[in-house]
């Protein structure tokens, strides 16, 4: 897929994500979606930043229905992001997905400390 981003199937799932040690954000994308074309580059750069610190996936929505359908993804691009296992966080969906929105919910994942306003 890319560098720092690989796409996952529902087949993949339980090694990729359930058994992942640290955090992961999964991306529900689809084709034809401009918000999801939108997402693609501002995705990997987070996923550079974060490198080795937190896993990032995608999952095509219309290929993987039922895995889909058991998170209640209705709508591309949805970021779901987990820790341990289990979904945690705030999911972000629709096309003003922004970067610092996405390193923000990581940062806290992490553990790292908001700078001083």
């Amino acid at each position: 897929m890319s560098q720092h981003v690989d796409e996952i199937t529902t087949a993949e799932w339980e090694e990729k994500v359930t058994g992942a040690v640290g955090p992961v954000v999964v991306d529900f994308f689809s084709t034809e979606c401009p918000p999801c074309e939108a997402l693609a580059p501002r995705l990997e750069q987070v996923a550079a930043q974060y490198a080795g610190r937190v896993h990032v996936y995608k999952m095509f929505r219309q290929g993987n229905r039922d895995k889909a359908a058991e998170l209640g993804v209705m709508g591309s691009p949805t970021l779901v992001f987990f820790q341990g296992g289990e979904e945690v966080g705030g999911r972000m969906t629709g096309g003003a997905i922004r970067p610092a929105d996405i390193r923000r919910q990581l940062d806290q994942l992490l553990g790292v400390a908001a700078p001083a306003a």
